[in-house]
């Protein structure tokens, strides 16, 4: 994701990519802005990073919705995808 952020910095908005992920059963997720319903725990490893490769994420055992629609930055604020975990 950090190669998308940086290159995100030359974009115009309407060719953003998305980069926040939500990884979910053997699935990735992707958006643009996440809600978090319920509690959460931030977690940063720089010497035990996730099996992924992050040294930082989150962790909750609540709902998430991407507040977008289909990963589109240009009506990034309808609701889409709501991931029950």
């Amino acid at each position: 994701n950090q190669n998308k952020i940086q290159s995100n910095k030359k974009k115009p908005p309407t060719e953003l990519e998305a980069v926040v992920s939500v990884k979910h059963s053997g699935h990735n997720y992707y958006g643009y802005e996440l809600y978090i319903s319920g509690p959460c725990q931030i977690v940063y490893r720089p010497y035990k990073p996730a099996s992924c490769g992050a040294h930082l994420w989150i962790n909750t055992f609540d709902s998430v919705q991407f507040i977008d629609t289909k990963s589109n930055p240009a009506t990034a604020r309808q609701s889409s995808k709501q991931i029950f975990i």
